[in-house]
């Protein structure tokens, strides 16, 4: 996953600092920029190399933003809102709160396992006609499977403190069950390919649920 390298590479996006921006981008950069230039280090041969990595995933980690401000966008927009200037600033804690209110939206409307109050609370973006259109949405359609199979999301999730990205497993697995169910025997569509090649932890979520 070579857009998880660039986030190595500047130390951005874990769990304990959250979301990042361009400014983020920007003053890691500097910070690592003054330590490895290569004029800084004349004996290490690999200094020019590891300088060059480092610009090279400044760029990725820029051009990642516009494709998770996008995804945020298109997120909201089946709740009928727009995107703040705030949320686009930093959007990954805002992709990730938008992904769990679609999960719990469907999941309710599915009537798959009980969903307690709080979890409710989070999907009120979504009256009862908009859930019902949500979960069709993603039952018969392929654009949210799309996004869930989408490197956003997973930056997203990564970002995401740990509590949450288990409560995010947990309700991707539920929407998967009720797919099994729908399609019969077992099968689901292909979109959930990306889905579990994007998130292989939901591989030993199954298997500890299953134990």
């Amino acid at each position: 996953m070579q857009f998880a390298l660039a986030k190595a590479v500047l130390r951005l996006g874990g769990a304990h600092q959250g979301g990042y921006g361009e400014q983020d981008i920007a003053y890691a950069y500097r910070q690592l920029a003054r330590a490895l230039h290569p004029d800084k280090n004349p004996n290490i041969p690999t200094a020019g190399a590891a300088f060059k990595r480092l610009s090279e995933a400044a760029d990725e980690l820029r051009q990642g933003l516009t494709e998770q401000r996008h995804t945020l966008k298109s997120l909201v927009a089946f709740a009928g809102r727009t995107a703040t200037a705030e949320m686009l600033e930093r959007p990954q804690e805002a992709i990730f709160a938008e992904a769990c209110r679609v999960l719990y939206a469907v999941a309710t409307t599915a009537g798959e396992g009980h969903i307690d109050r709080l979890a409710l609370n989070r999907a009120a973006t979504y009256n009862s006609q908009n859930a019902l259109l949500l979960a069709s949405e993603w039952f018969q359609r392929s654009a949210l499977l799309d996004i869930f199979g989408g490197t956003p999301v997973r930056t997203s999730y990564d970002c995401a403190p740990k509590r949450y990205r288990a409560q995010f497993l947990c309700l991707i697995n539920r929407l998967l069950l009720v797919e099994a169910r729908q399609f019969g025997d077992g099968h689901i569509r292909a979109g959930w390919n990306s889905i579990m090649q994007n998130f292989p932890e939901l591989a030993l979520w199954r298997e500890f649920r299953e134990h």
